[in-house]
């Protein structure tokens, strides 16, 4: 399947129609492999940066998202190897600076820099005091900057050419011990992988991601790519309340009612569903090969 723009190392997969039409394109459609843990949009979508949106944004759903504590969560999830041996940390794809500002606050000691191309952005990032920024991976490169610890947040999925992408990133890392950390959605979402929630299949693909990884597949990508694995962390964002007012309004949000009643049950529903390996989100952790 050359001529769908598959990416190595899973063109020698059999892929099979999984949907027709997409959230904001109905012409393309999404395959997926027999293992049910790569997936990738056809025909390939082209996607303008420059006007681009998130949608969260889009949907009005900033505040609900702010609700989640998504940094701090994410911050737990890997300060334990953001320890002393890291002295200087770049982010790629680093938005308005949020994670990067709390880990300026929780590790004041490490040098910071960040990589982002949204110029609507840079007076967030500017109030982070002694933040280097660069307006892409190109400028680290070619200037042979290098870091302790590369973090990809929600990056790689909308990348249409990873390899050579991943190429930069291993030249932008200091040494054979520095740390690279990567977070993407994961297609075991448990509303994809458990539930089965046509409303959510629907809503869930969409063009600026072209690949849509799991667990299982972004291991792979990244050991095609010279890196060695050091962990994986499932990692479940949304909680009950999230995934109950997709069954009873079919919509993203979550819900106020939802979220009081069931309060104290989320924290055991999340722990769970990641002791289980069935989450809306993984984290990729390792070094270079």
């Amino acid at each position: 399947m050359e001529e769908l723009n598959i990416p190595e190392p899973f063109k020698a997969d059999k892929f099979e129609l999984f949907q027709e039409g997409i959230y904001d394109n109905p012409s393309i459609s999404v395959y997926i492999n027999g293992k049910r843990n790569f997936a990738f949009l056809h025909p390939k979508p082209v996607f303008n940066y420059k006007k681009y949106e998130p949608r969260v944004k889009k949907l009005k759903q900033e505040a609900y998202k702010k609700q989640q504590l998504v940094y701090e969560d994410r911050f737990n999830k890997i300060k334990h190897i953001l320890g002393s041996d890291i002295s200087s940390l770049i982010e790629i794809g680093a938005g308005d600076g949020s994670f990067l500002g709390l880990i300026k606050h929780e590790l004041p000691y490490v040098e910071l820099a960040a990589v982002e191309t949204d110029v609507n952005t840079d007076n967030q990032r500017r109030q982070i005091s002694d933040l280097i920024n660069f307006r892409d991976l190109d400028e680290v490169c070619v200037n042979r900057i290098r870091y302790d610890a590369v973090c990809l947040f929600h990056v790689i999925e909308h990348i249409i050419d990873p390899s050579t992408f991943l190429s930069k990133v291993h030249r932008s890392l200091m040494h054979k011990n520095s740390i690279i950390v990567v977070e993407v959605p994961s297609l075991y979402d448990p509303l994809l992988s458990l539930y089965g929630c046509e409303s959510y299949k629907r809503f869930y693909f969409q063009s600026q991601h072209p690949y849509i990884y799991s667990h299982t597949s972004i291991v792979r990508l990244m050991e095609r790519n010279g890196f060695m694995t050091k962990g994986v962390i499932s990692y479940q964002r949304y909680g009950i309340e999230n995934h109950l007012n997709w069954f009873a309004n079919d919509t993203p949000g979550g819900s106020q009612l939802f979220r009081n009643i069931f309060n104290k049950t989320n924290k055991s529903y999340i722990s769970e569903l990641e002791d289980f390996g069935k989450t809306d989100t993984v984290i990729w952790i390792g070094k270079l090969n």
